[in-house]
């Protein structure tokens, strides 16, 4: 099953299109905003904290270990490092830095709020074998953008199973 989300320039054809997809036996939704994971449209926050703690950190991690490296300042048990040369010991800072920075910044960009669209939306839960018909039917009532992420996978001998136990 795939979840495809698809937004619209108007709200017109957004509940044109909900009403097409009422017809041909799904169920259109609003999408989901208040779990972004789920939601193909939605950018991910914690990407920007990722990349701007990474940055942060590894120049703050290689300008602290240059900084040691040049007796600036002293910390206690850390000098076994201290033996290796001075480019090894930027490299060194900033790979632990960018590690350290990366991850506090992605923990902290999971707590932000994803940015809101200002454009109609609607999704609806499709099986893999209708995706390309659903897209089709999206795309030829108004959607600018159609996009899809997979839900759960069914296994492919699900209706020969659910068939016969009918019977």
């Amino acid at each position: 099953m795939r979840r495809l989300v698809a937004t619209f320039d108007e709200t017109d054809a957004a509940a044109g299109a909900k009403q097409v997809l009422r017809d041909a036996g799904l169920e259109p939704t609003e999408p989901d905003t208040d779990n972004p994971f789920f939601d193909p449209t939605a950018t991910m926050p914690e990407t920007r904290g990722l990349l701007w703690g990474g940055l942060l950190g590894g120049v703050l991690g290689a300008v602290l270990l240059f900084a040691m490296d040049q007796n600036v300042f002293w910390i206690p048990r850390v000098s076994p490092i201290m033996t290796a040369g001075r480019y090894m010991l930027i490299f060194l800072g900033f790979g632990l830095g960018a590690a350290c920075g990366g991850f506090l910044g992605g923990v902290i960009g999971t707590y932000r709020r994803p940015p809101a669209l200002d454009r109609p939306q609607t999704a609806v839960t499709v099986p893999d074998n209708r995706v390309e018909d659903v897209e089709a039917l999206l795309r030829s009532h108004g959607a600018t953008a159609v996009e899809g992420t997979v839900t759960h996978h069914e296994h492919p001998r699900r209706s020969e199973t659910m068939e016969s136990s009918t019977d």
